[in-house]
């Protein structure tokens, strides 16, 4: 089996934990339901990982010009997944997951061509990257570069919030989510010894910040804390160990996995309505005292999602969806929601439902974008 079928792997396993990740915790007195919540957030970084990978594979069949392109599109169509959080973002914009992946991916492209098959080089660029976040709290802590680079990571989980409090949502800083993709690829391709070896003092590293400082910060995801960082650069390398030391036949949930993974766009956009729907229908029959809730919230919403999947990659594409025209007026549409906010406040929630629903369709339909005429121009122009 090949090293692709791996990645797409990863990724569906990234796309596996999201499930429980994206509900809501209803019961903190369920100390094992939410440690499944609280540990399933370390796992984010799977998705990361594996998209850095396939970058290269592609970087040695496709020109650059082609990719940077491609890549620049998706940027955009990423703009109704942003939507869904950030109904305003035209006025406050933050990066979120869509906008991360691919500016890992064109960073990826920039270091390949001058790393070349140095894979020692990736990891030294993914640990700078990181340090540059740590000279950033240290010396300049108040700039945001533009809530892009370094956005304050105020987020407060639902579990946390008081009652009457409003949702805040925060976007992925460029620093240091972008370390995880050389990472990946050093992990990946590198000699398995050194992914053992970080690994370990990783462990090392993460006890000793248990024993003087506490668990606490190990949580901090978002702004991404020195223990956060240690769990999910030992993830990472264990993860690579793995897809690489067993066969692909081997693997758990390997069916599964590879469904989301070959599909983890829509996935995206898939999951948080599966997730909705049953979480609204939940509130209807039961409590947050209901015994199990939250359990019987994750095993309907996995098989939910699981059928959800099966269904829509049966489903076939728009004809429409494989002109350039139809791209760009729903991107029209995209870039307009966001100024319904200005007259009603209220219109929030209309702009996240229609970025859902235009983000499911456009990325069921997003292999389309292959067969736009400017990037086979910019195809054939490079062969």
């Amino acid at each position: 089996m090949s090293r692709v079928a791996n990645l797409d792997y990863i990724k569906g396993i990234g796309c596996f934990v999201m499930v429980p990740g994206h509900t809501l915790v209803l019961n903190v007195d369920d100390k094992a339901s939410y440690y499944i919540y609280v540990l399933m957030h370390f796992l984010t970084c799977l998705f990361f990982t594996a998209s850095g990978v396939t970058t290269l594979f592609q970087a040695d069949r496709r020109p650059i010009s082609y990719l940077l392109t491609y890549f620049l599109i998706l940027f955009f169509v990423g703009l109704t997944f942003t939507s869904i959080w950030h109904p305003t973002w035209l006025f406050d914009f933050r990066l979120e997951i869509v906008q991360i992946i691919m500016l890992g991916c064109i960073s990826l492209l920039l270091m390949h061509r001058i790393f070349k098959d140095r894979w020692g080089m990736y990891f030294f660029a993914s640990m700078a990257i990181f340090l540059v976040k740590i000279a950033h709290d240290t010396w300049f802590p108040e700039w945001t570069g533009g809530n892009i680079l370094f956005p304050h990571a105020d987020y407060v989980p639902s579990h946390l919030r008081e009652e009457g409090d409003p949702l805040v949502t925060v976007g992925f800083p460029l620093f240091p989510w972008l370390f995880l993709f050389p990472l990946g690829v050093f992990c990946y391709f590198g000699k398995l010894k050194w992914n053992y070896l970080i690994a370990g003092l990783c462990i090392v590293a993460s006890c000793f910040m248990v024993n003087q400082y506490g668990i606490d910060d190990f949580y901090d995801k978002w702004d991404m804390s020195i223990e956060h960082f240690l769990v999910v650069t030992f993830i990472t390398c264990v993860t690579f160990i793995v897809v690489r030391s067993v066969p692909f036949e081997r693997l758990p949930l390997r069916k599964v996995a590879t469904l989301y993974g070959q599909s983890s766009l829509t996935f995206l956009y898939m999951h948080l309505i599966v997730l909705n729907l049953i979480g609204v229908a939940l509130t209807l029959v039961a409590s947050k005292e209901t015994p199990y809730i939250q359990y019987i919230w994750y095993v309907l919403s996995y098989i939910g999602v699981y059928f959800a999947m099966k269904w829509i990659v049966g489903v076939r594409t728009s004809t429409w969806m494989k002109k350039e025209s139809a791209w760009i007026i729903l991107m029209a549409v995209v870039f307009a929601m966001p100024l319904i906010t200005l007259y009603n406040e209220n219109l929030k929630i209309l702009v996240s439902i229609s970025g859902l629903l235009i983000g499911l369709f456009m990325a069921h339909n997003y292999k389309s974008i292959k067969d736009f005429a400017s990037l086979q121009k910019l195809l054939n122009t490079n062969r």
